[in-house]
């Protein structure tokens, strides 16, 4: 099950939106997260919905393709979301802990090119929350790594 919303995610990031020459530079927008009491900043146009699978939001936008935020199902450690990237033989694999939480992030190539998967866990207001993407822009990664570090209530 995790493999299959994993491909729809990858799926849908790469048709969420063309990456255009001025996204980068695209001045970041707070936008409220109702759903989850939380508010968020992204650069450029984005649309806000229903996560796939679960009870999250997925954001679809320029800058960032797409990324889903939902509540932590159980508790998920660091050296737990490394030790999950290894079915998808990670190239790169990173990890930066934060204040409250910690990112994850990897490469690799698969039958539809490179991917870029980004994991960010925040501890806000006594929830845990993930926020992820799996795209093939690296680009649009680091937009997300950004995205999910302002998360706030």
């Amino acid at each position: 099950m995790k493999r299959l919303s994993i491909v729809l995610f990858a799926a849908l990031s790469m048709f969420a939106g063309c990456k255009g020459k001025d996204s980068e530079a695209a001045k970041p927008t707070a936008l409220e997260l109702k759903k989850l009491g939380l508010h968020i900043e992204v650069g450029g146009e984005t649309n806000v919905g229903d996560a796939i699978m679960g009870d999250g939001v997925m954001i679809q936008g320029e800058s960032i393709g797409a990324l889903q935020i939902e509540a932590m199902k159980a508790p998920k450690t660091l050296d737990d979301e490394k030790s999950d990237a290894d079915m998808f033989s990670p190239k790169n694999l990173k990890a930066e802990s934060l204040a409250d939480g910690w990112v994850v992030t990897f490469d690799n190539t698969g039958s539809m090119g490179a991917n870029y998967f980004v994991t960010v866990r925040r501890d806000i207001a006594g929830k845990s929350y993930k926020c992820s993407t799996t795209g093939s822009d690296p680009g649009q990664a680091k937009a997300v790594i950004a995205a999910c570090k302002s998360l706030r209530s």
